[in-house]
């Protein structure tokens, strides 16, 4: 069964609307740090984690990457001082991926023009009401494809 034509121009606007943002994250992320929109969600995900530390299948999960992108991802960060891998005390096949100083200081230096980049992009163009409606909707999707 074929979209009808106002679900196709949903889904046209959604994917098109996705293309644009992720393009200008892309694009200041790269000029203001050199890394790309995914490198940066790696970096996000240990920031807020506690002592900047995950286990790499959970920041995988976390991140929906499977953990060769991830361990590729891991390995650009670590050569550049951004991220580093530890050994689980324990588990010998376990690994952490551990923000550095570096790491710190880059996301916080970068975060500031990050979020006005959403901004400027997503808010520039909805309401308050309407981000916020975005914002129920787009969490309704996550919660059913997770489900699935």
């Amino acid at each position: 069964m074929s979209l009808s034509e106002q679900q196709l121009h949903g889904w046209t606007g959604f994917l098109g609307a996705h293309t644009l943002v992720e393009r200008a994250l892309e694009r200041y992320l790269h000029e203001v740090a050199g890394i790309s929109h995914a490198e940066y969600e790696i970096l996000a995900r240990l920031g807020r984690a506690p002592h900047g530390r995950m286990r790499m299948g959970a920041l995988a999960a976390a991140l929906f990457s499977p953990g060769s992108r991830l361990n590729y991802r891991i390995t650009r960060l670590a050569g550049v001082g951004l991220v580093r891998r530890e050994q689980h005390p324990t588990d010998r096949r376990g690994l952490y991926a551990v923000l550095t100083e570096t790491g710190r200081e880059l996301l916080e230096r970068v975060s500031p023009g990050y979020q006005e980049t959403v901004r400027d992009t997503v808010l520039g163009v909805l309401s308050e009401d309407e981000f916020a409606e975005l914002g129920a909707l787009s969490q309704k999707l996550f919660r059913g494809l997770s489900e699935a």
